[in-house]
């Protein structure tokens, strides 16, 4: 596994775990908010309310953690 790949892992399960609202922003522009449920090599599972959307990784360009307060 190269060290990418485990940089990688390791914030998405930090996500994942403590359940951080995060913001995805996808590579067209678009903005979602959300829980990240679950991911894996090609896709990310994304959760808002009743709401589920899987993302797939080549369309995301950035995901930022929201800290409250």
């Amino acid at each position: 596994m190269s060290k990418e790949s485990r940089v990688y892992e390791r914030f998405m399960k930090s996500l994942e775990e403590d359940k951080i609202l995060v913001v995805v922003f996808l590579v067209n522009g678009v903005k979602l908010q959300g829980f990240i449920e679950d991911f894996d090599e090609v896709s990310i599972i994304l959760k808002r309310e009743q709401n589920v959307q899987l993302l797939y990784k080549h369309a995301v360009s950035t995901i930022v953690p929201q800290k409250e307060g």
